[in-house]
């Protein structure tokens, strides 16, 4: 199959599209399909995570001007000439937008990334702002909490299928270092949308809680917030047990996690969460919000704890420390039971949902042929077609 990948972010940005749309693109290339990137983003330089062939990248620029990228699109959708066309979205997503208005005629399957506002309405009006052909494709989100916000929001009739993100959940498992401390990590950007401030707050409301409690805290990512991060970990005292390392490698990350007790997720529009879902797989109790994403994976009390609300996060960290017998319960919970989204099953739900869209493509494609043959008719023509029809008429 010829798989047409269209994302507004790619490597070497670091972030949950980025990292999934490269692990899925190069897994479909193992696997024997000829894959695509398309991007506005420009790439980075290859780097094989040893599974064979490599998809190629290509850079596009045109943004959200249709026009513009349909000049740049067009040459690769004739000589490329994919099977399904597979868009990445998030709340904000001008490239793809645009990419989806010149992709006619072709299988598209659209997959949401981001949390969508609660309002339905709101979501709508945005659909019809950046003329989202919605009757034409194929919906799905990476959660069911992300799928039920999309589903609200699109006409009668669509439904949005879950696609999960992968993971190689072997890859993950690590062996559990002991320490005399609480020992607390989190992984992701440091940006408004991830509340690296919250988390830092609810650490402060942990050591107010318990003054007398051995913890540290590692934050790992880079972003847009980390001078407020810096001065908000200072303004409250917490420079001896906060470290902020800036982003890593994935094998660095697992190192950490390897000697972690509990990984916090603080955001409440995740999606997803890739880091979370690779701590779960680790073995390391997860701490989320009960309204995100990880909801996907985490069930509360059975390998994390859920927060319902910001004040939640520090009591669920204070819980972690004074529990060891659940937190131990957790890590055996983990260890033992495999999540849903490992590779194999995750790339299997995509090419059922690829030929899924491709068989509806097609019926569409085969009722508008016959609709514009019936309408190309002389007006005689047709009625003769409707015994009924001729009678009436001739009655008339």
């Amino acid at each position: 199959m010829r798989i047409l990948h269209i994302t507004d972010t790619y490597l070497p940005r670091l972030g949950g599209i980025e990292l999934h749309v490269s692990d899925l693109a190069r897994r479909q290339s193992a696997a024997g399909h000829d894959v695509v990137v398309a991007t506005a983003e420009r790439p980075a330089p290859p780097c094989s995570l040893g599974l064979g062939a490599e998809p190629r990248v290509e850079y596009f620029r045109g943004g959200a001007n249709a026009s513009a990228l349909a000049v740049t699109l067009a040459p690769l959708l004739v000589e490329f000439r994919p099977d399904v066309v597979h868009a990445h979205l998030s709340v904000g997503s001008p490239f793809a937008w645009a990419a989806l208005r010149v992709t006619a005629g072709t299988p598209v399957v659209v997959s949401m990334h981001s949390l969508l506002p609660r309002s339905s309405a709101l979501v709508r009006a945005g659909i019809r702002a950046v003329r989202l052909p919605t009757e034409r494709l194929h919906f799905t989100a990476v959660s069911s909490v992300a799928a039920a916000r999309l589903q609200a929001a699109l006409p009668a009739g669509k439904t949005v299928h879950v696609l999960h993100n992968g993971i190689d959940q072997a890859a993950w498992q690590v062996a559990h270092e002991d320490a005399p401390e609480l020992r607390i990590l989190s992984v992701g950007r440091l940006v408004a949308r991830k509340r690296p401030l919250v988390l830092v707050e609810a650490l402060a409301q942990l050591h107010a809680l318990a003054p007398g409690l051995r913890w540290s805290a590692t934050l790992i990512g880079d972003g847009s917030q980390r001078r407020r991060v810096l001065d908000a970990v200072r303004a409250y005292g917490l420079t001896d047990r906060v470290d902020l390392p800036g982003a890593l490698s994935r094998g660095q990350i697992r190192g950490h996690l390897a000697s972690s007790d509990v990984f916090v997720a603080p955001a409440t529009l995740e999606s997803f969460g890739i880091a979370a879902l690779e701590a779960r797989c680790a073995g390391v109790p997860v701490v989320g919000m009960a309204a995100s994403g990880v909801t996907e994976f985490v069930t509360h009390e059975v390998d994390g704890l859920l927060a319902h609300t910001d004040a939640d996060l520090a009591r669920s960290l204070l819980r972690i420390a004074a529990e060891p017998s659940l937190v131990a319960a957790m890590r055996r919970h983990s260890a033992s039971t495999a999540v849903a989204m490992d590779w194999a099953t995750v790339l299997q739900e995509h090419d059922l949902v690829y030929r899924e869209c491709s068989d509806s493509c097609q019926e569409l494609s085969l009722e508008s042929d016959r609709a514009h043959r019936i309408a190309a008719r002389p007006r005689g023509a047709r009625l003769a077609r409707s015994p009924r029809l001729l009678r009436g008429h001739v009655r008339t």
